[in-house]
C-alpha cells in the first residue's frame, strides 16, 4: 500500500538514495569511545580519536565519490515535524543533546568550585591571559556574523558572497583555535597549569581540572566546526553544488557554528571572569 507520498513500502522518491552509509554510526561510536577515554584511561582516548579521524575520513571519501549532501530534501514521517527535513530535525536534536552535555560539564565545574577549600580569582590568582581571551571571544562572535552573511548570500543566489564569507568564517574559526592552542601551550608548559594537581602549582589543581574540562571540550567542538567550514569552502567551488534552492548543508553547519559561539559566551565569563 502506498503512503501519503504515493510510495510503496521500501520505495524511495525519485533521485533519493537509501541511507546506507555506516560512517555516521562509526563517528558516533568513536566519539563515545573518546569520551570514555577522557574519564577513564588515556590509551582509550587515543583509540577513540584515531577511530574518529578514520571514520570522518571515510565519510568524506564517500562524499568525494559522489554522494552529494543535500541533493534531496529528506522526507519526514507524518506528524508534527512533517514539514521539516530529516537533516535539520536531526541537527536540532543533536544540539539539544549538546546543551545537556555542556550543562553537565559546567554544572560539574561549579560543583567543584563550591566544594573546594580554595578557589583562585581568575584575574589575580591564576596565569590566565584574560585580555588575549577577550580578543579571541570577539573573533568568535565576529565569525557568527560572517556565517550569517554567507547564508544570506546563497539565499539570494550570490555564490561570490557565499565564498567570501565562508572563507572569512573559516579564517576566524581557525584563528580562535590557534589562539587557544597558544594559550594552552603557555599555561601548561610555561605556567604549570595542568588538569591535575601539580607540585609546582598545587593550589591550582582543581581549578586546572575545571578549566581544561570546560575550554577543552568547547575547543574540540570548535575544531569540528572548522572542519565543517573547510568542507563547505571546498564544496562552494564545485560547479552547481550549492544553489539558491539547494544549500541545506550551509544552514546546518551555520546552526552548529552559532551554537558553539553561544556556548563560549557563557563559558568566557564563568571561566575567566568570575
Amino acid at each position: 500500500m502506498a503512503d501519503e507520498h504515493g510510495l510503496a513500502p521500501g520505495e524511495h522518491a525519485a533521485g533519493e538514495a537509501p541511507h546506507t552509509s555506516i560512517w555516521p554510526f562509526a563517528i558516533a561510536t568513536a566519539s563515545g569511545i573518546t569520551f570514555a577515554g577522557v574519564i577513564t584511561y588515556w590509551p582509550l582516548l587515543v583509540v577513540g580519536l584515531a577511530a574518529f579521524v578514520a571514520s570522518l575520513g571515510g565519510w568524506l571519501l564517500e562524499d568525494a565519490r559522489g554522494v552529494r549532501f543535500g541533493d534531496v530534501v529528506s522526507r519526514t514521517e507524518p506528524g508534527v515535524f512533517r514539514h521539516v527535513s530529516q537533516r535539520k530535525l536531526g541537527m536540532w536534536i543533536f544540539l539539544v543533546s549538546e546543551i545537556m552535555f555542556f550543562s553537565a560539564i559546567i554544572g560539574n565545574a561549579l560543583a567543584l568550585r563550591t566544594r573546594a577549600s580554595f578557589w583562585p580569582d581568575p584575574a589575580t590568582d591564576t596565569p590566565l591571559n584574560i585580555p588575549l581571551t577577550a580578543v579571541n571571544t570577539f573573533i568568535l562572535i565576529a565569525s557568527s556574523f560572517t556565517m550569517v552573511q554567507a547564508l544570506k548570500g546563497i539565499e539570494h543566489g550570490s555564490m561570490a558572497r557565499l565564498r567570501i564569507f565562508l572563507l572569512a568564517t573559516l579564517i576566524l574559526g581557525a584563528t580562535f583555535v590557534s589562539i587557544q592552542l597558544y594559550e594552552y601551550n603557555a599555561l601548561f608548559f610555561g605556567e604549570h597549569l595542568t588538569p591535575w594537581v601539580n607540585a609546582d602549582r598545587p593550589e591550582l589543581g582543581t581549578f586546572g581540572t575545571a578549566f581544561y574540562m570546560q575550554t577543552g571540550f568547547h575547543g574540540a567542538h570548535v575544531t569540528g566546526g572548522v572542519l565543517g567550514l573547510l568542507y563547505l569552502n571546498y564544496k562552494s567551488w564545485k560547479k552547481n553544488w550549492f544553489s539558491q534552492s539547494n544549500h541545506e548543508a550551509v544552514e546546518l553547519v551555520g546552526l552548529y557554528w552559532h551554537f558553539v559561539d553561544i556556548v563560549w559566551i557563557f563559558l568566557f565569563p564563568i571561566v575567566y571572569l568570575i
